[in-house]
């Protein structure tokens, strides 16, 4: 696991046995980090663009990976200065190491600290990314995690047609609760996300997933029935291939955020459900 000794962050990290990103030492420090067995993808990879600080458009209450060092609309980098050869060589040893342990990787995902798409170089990584799989003959799907924030610029939506697999933010159709839940930069207006969720699925032909995070917090919770039929009116005009309900299930930046549990869950995806919408839950 080299290290940038001027950037202080490492090109690969190894995930910690029990996935509990706030108890590893490395802190969401390195350009690549894995691998690990995820829930949706199978044995992943994830690429980190933000090692030395979580760039968002969002600083949800929620996130497990604290809060967000530089809140942005607007394409930047945190100062780690990565290259492609840099990325490069981390998947290198990201997967040497996987094959050591393990059978072979199933996905590559952009993801870690705050929106991958950010990040000013996100669509030459992308590309690197693909290349070197090509060329090393190595069958893995490419995915980017987003907020769902950057999908009306041309050059993402563009980027993301070169990926197999893409899993959109939303947690709320209704502003108010957007503004508690997401914490979103001042600009952003929920009715435009939807908006841009709904143009962007007309042109992307892979697996496009709407993933939703249900809390508590006081006497906030965007998972009631009311909720549910809100959002399910939105998904259905949006049309994605499945939605991934999540609660809370690692230690979240704002303690008092609370997990949902596993009924109110099924209650809500059975609404969903109801409305033509293929569902699956993850309560822990």
């Amino acid at each position: 696991m080299e290290v940038d000794s001027l950037k202080q962050y490492k090109l690969y990290a190894r995930c910690i046995p029990s996935g509990e990103c706030s108890q590893c030492s490395i802190g969401g420090r390195s350009i690549v980090y894995g691998f690990f067995k995820s829930r949706r993808r199978g044995l992943s990879i994830g690429i980190n663009l933000f090692p030395l600080a979580k760039v968002c458009s969002f600083n949800c209450i929620y996130c497990f990976r604290g809060s967000t060092d530089i809140l942005t609309v607007e394409p930047v980098d945190d100062g780690s200065e990565i290259t492609i050869p840099m990325l490069l060589k981390a998947l290198e040893i990201a997967i040497e190491d996987s094959t050591k342990i393990s059978s072979s990787i199933n996905a590559i995902d952009f993801s870690g600290r705050g929106e991958p798409t950010l990040h000013p170089k996100f669509n030459e990584f992308l590309d690197a990314v693909k290349i070197f799989l090509k060329n090393n003959r190595l069958d893995v799907s490419v995915g980017v995690f987003t907020n769902s924030s950057t999908l009306h610029r041309e050059n993402i939506a563009k980027a993301f047609e070169k990926v197999d697999y893409v899993e959109a933010k939303l947690d709320t159709v209704l502003q108010y609760e957007f503004e508690y839940i997401n914490m979103p930069c001042r600009t952003l207006r929920i009715d435009m996300i939807i908006e841009n969720l709904k143009n962007f699925r007309k042109r992307f032909r892979e697996t496009f997933v709407i993933q939703t995070m249900l809390l508590y917090y006081g006497n906030l919770t965007n998972s009631s029935p009311r909720n549910a039929e809100a959002l399910a009116e939105k998904l259905a005009v949006i049309e994605p291939d499945e939605v991934h309900l999540y609660t809370v299930y690692r230690v979240p930046r704002i303690r008092d955020v609370k997990k949902v549990g596993e009924e109110v869950m099924e209650n809500f995806a059975k609404i969903l459900r109801s409305y033509g919408l293929k569902v699956e839950i993850y309560p822990k």
